[in-house]
């Protein structure tokens, strides 16, 4: 071989190798293990799960959701409906989750990833457990991963704890694990509001068609002009998008002294709600208010005997009466300040201040 072509040979096997240098290849820690799933059975039965208990520090309760008439609720607030989309984007996830690397089997060391027993005092992880029938393993998922992907859990019963493929989300407060999702009557649809003070001062506003793009509020006092027509309008807000903060049985609260909301919508749908204040705190502890709400659909016969309802919107109505009843029939919900403020609100609110007589 003559010395210019051993020269070139040379060069290429030397592009060759820097080449190959360059390839990442698998570290001594992602190439020990077979990717494997953590719960090898719960994709066969993760449609069948009737229970998931959640408990956080000291083994205390967080939420129990149990399946019942194909829904999900949680047991601690009543049975209340479950956030299904949340429960089901978990089991997902638990199903499909892969082992990417094996942690620490030391039990001095689950600390540090947050996968001690938590029936430690101050135990971090969470504890998921699945119905004992089910013949699930129960995990502790500890801490999310700094700088990739994935969470750190250990199965119950395993010493050896491990770094999954994905993130878990697993709420810390039985109030988040609830569908908070009360009802939601957009301003556009309402031609109609009124609100009744158990004192009687009482405010009405109204569209004289669902075309009308303000309310015109009623009895206004002689001398005195509204704040702004955005005063009035906001009204109509009262009920869209609310949402909860807590929930509970409604005939646990007193509701003799509720200020009463109404509003019609321009489809005739009639929704009636109660609201209250209840002051909460312990004798050594400072009073605080929660603002609470229950609610009543119906149709609003009088806009559907006028005619001002077309009358093939009647069934619709009747149906939209009818679920969201099936909602939030019986139940009575903790709300915003802000929202118990708008649906709250007094004639002297809407008006510009009453210029003062003259001296």
């Amino acid at each position: 071989m003559s010395r210019k072509h051993f020269s070139l040979l040379l060069a290429v096997t030397l592009v060759v190798a820097a080449a190959v240098l360059l390839i990442p290849g698998k570290t001594s820690r992602d190439s020990d293990v077979q990717h494997v799933l953590l719960i090898p059975d719960l994709q066969d039965q993760v449609n069948d799960l009737d229970r998931l208990r959640v408990s956080g520090a000291g083994g205390e309760p967080i939420a129990t959701l149990l399946r019942g008439d194909g829904s999900w609720g949680v047991e601690e607030t009543n049975g209340y409906r479950a956030d299904w989309n949340q429960l089901r984007t978990l089991l997902a996830d638990l199903a499909q989750a892969e082992v990417v690397e094996r942690k620490t089997a030391n039990p001095d060391y689950y600390t540090r990833l947050g996968v001690e027993d938590t029936s430690a005092p101050d135990a971090t992880g969470i504890m998921l457990e699945f119905d004992s029938a089910s013949g699930l393993p129960a995990l502790i998922v500890g801490s999310r991963s700094e700088g990739r992907d994935g969470h750190y859990v250990r199965l119950r019963d395993a010493t050896e704890s491990v770094l999954i493929d994905r993130s878990l989300e697993v709420p810390r407060d039985a109030e988040d694990w609830l569908d908070r999702n009360i009802i939601h009557i957009a301003d556009s649809e309402v031609v109609e509001v009124e609100i009744g003070h158990p004192d009687g001062a009482r405010i009405v506003a109204r569209k004289s068609s669902a075309d009308e793009e303000n309310f015109a509020l009623q009895d206004i006092p002689e001398g005195r002009e509204i704040q702004s027509a955005w005063a009035v309008n906001s009204l109509a807000n009262g009920l869209a998008s609310l949402s909860l903060e807590a929930v509970a049985p409604a005939d646990d609260l007193d509701w003799s002294e509720a200020t009463r909301f109404g509003l019609v919508t321009a489809d005739g749908l009639r929704i009636d709600a109660e609201l209250i204040t209840v002051e909460t705190g312990h004798e050594d502890e400072p009073a605080d208010t929660a603002y609470w709400i229950r609610l009543q659909a119906g149709l609003y016969q009088t806009a559907l005997e006028s005619g001002v309802v077309p009358p093939d919107s009647e069934n619709d109505t009747s149906e939209r009466a009818r679920e969201i009843n099936s909602r939030v029939g019986g139940w009575a919900y903790g709300i915003p300040k802000y929202k118990y403020d708008g649906m709250t609100k007094r004639l002297g609110d809407l008006l510009k201040a009453s210029e003062s007589p003259e001296a």
